[in-house]
């Protein structure tokens, strides 16, 4: 019996304040990520309040989607796991961004116009 496992995606939300990109020499692939600020959960980082910089793997696409021309941006994400071999050949299994998911703006409902009142010519 063959059958075919999707890969398991999520939407993520970030607060992307920096894109950046790097080509390896060796195999001329693109290596992309994005960087976002992340609230730090209650009693994660010792005694640390506030928000952290998180750093995220992005297929090189997704970079064409993000404007940061008018400073950082909240943006949604198609994200997949997937494993990742870094620079010092280490694979782990990474939440890699795969889809910058762009919302169309909402158009907004036309009233009916109403006619002018016509002036009535005065006598």
């Amino acid at each position: 019996m063959s059958f075919a496992i999707p890969a398991a995606t999520s939407i993520t939300s970030l607060f992307v304040i920096k894109t950046d990109f790097y080509t390896n020499k060796e195999t001329g692939e693109v290596r992309a990520s994005v960087q976002a600020l992340s609230p730090i959960p209650e009693g994660a980082n010792g005694n640390g309040k506030g928000y952290e910089v998180t750093e995220y793997a992005a297929d090189a696409s997704v970079l064409d989607a993000i404007d940061l021309s008018n400073g950082p941006t909240s943006l949604k994400f198609e994200s997949q796991i997937r494993p990742i071999t870094n620079r010092f050949g280490k694979t782990t299994n990474t939440q890699v961004l795969t889809k910058a998911l762009v919302e169309q703006p909402r158009q907004q409902q036309q009233q009916p116009s109403k006619p002018a009142a016509q002036a009535e010519p005065k006598v």
